[in-house]
């Protein structure tokens, strides 16, 4: 499904990412973790087409995008949910969830849609009529993953979803995550919260310095301290 071949990636002069490699075959969830400033984060924005590979190569289901656009890349089936959610303020949570409908048919048909995410996250279902920017930080990161389905996506970035809420909203975003794997999406999640990331997927890669440095189902990681403690500090 989606493979990274040795990819180099810069910002100015920096090189922050050292030939990275990872596969997330179809249906699979693959965590992507390692310390503040291991280019976690970076990884996702390249292989989105955010941030440009220098080297390498990044294909999906054997067509290569590295050189392609970010829109084109949503178009081919990959979804992202950023760090920093950018779900827009001014726009009620139904106004936020049918631009994410508009690239795909010009967002007419929304009832499917709306039956699909509202069940994942419940809560949303009272704030439909609520101005984005009224919500609390759980429920805007639930609005954020949520139209990021919206463009029917086949495999699924996230990027530090848990970051800043409330334990029972961390909860609910791992079963989340859990869930729409289930249901068939691909997942390559970046977390920082270790216990549900090797709780939510089935493989896991450790980053360090740029480059992949280990990989390991992450059933097994949950009880190798040792392994956790090199790479995490944890």
């Amino acid at each position: 499904m989606l493979r990274v071949d040795g990819v180099d990636a810069y910002y100015g002069l920096s090189h922050v990412l050292q030939g990275v490699s990872l596969t997330v075959d179809a249906g699979e969830a693959v965590a992507l973790l390692g310390r503040n400033g291991a280019g976690k984060t970076t990884t996702l924005k390249t292989i989105m087409g955010v941030v440009r590979a220098r080297r390498g190569r990044i294909t999906w289901n054997g067509q290569d995008i590295t050189a392609l656009p970010p829109y084109r890349i949503v178009q081919l089936g990959i979804g992202y949910v950023p760090e920093e959610r950018r779900i827009f303020p001014n726009l009620t949570v139904h106004e936020n969830l049918k631009m994410a409908r508009l690239t795909v048919d010009g967002g007419k048909r929304m009832d499917d849609y709306l039956d699909r995410v509202l069940a994942l996250f419940p809560p949303l279902k009272a704030r439909l009529t609520n101005k984005g920017r009224t919500l609390s930080g759980g429920e805007q990161q639930m609005l954020t993953m949520a139209r990021s389905l919206g463009t029917e996506p086949k495999l699924l970035l996230i990027d530090e979803p848990t970051e800043g809420l409330m334990p029972a909203f961390v909860e609910t975003i791992g079963q989340t995550i859990v869930e729409i794997q289930r249901q068939g999406l691909a997942v390559l999640l970046v977390e920082q919260n270790t216990k549900l990331a090797l709780a939510a997927t089935q493989r896991v890669y450790f980053v360090e310095k740029g480059a992949i440095k280990h990989e390991g189902r992450s059933a097994e990681l949950q009880h190798d301290t040792a392994v956790r403690m090199r790479y995490l500090g944890v």
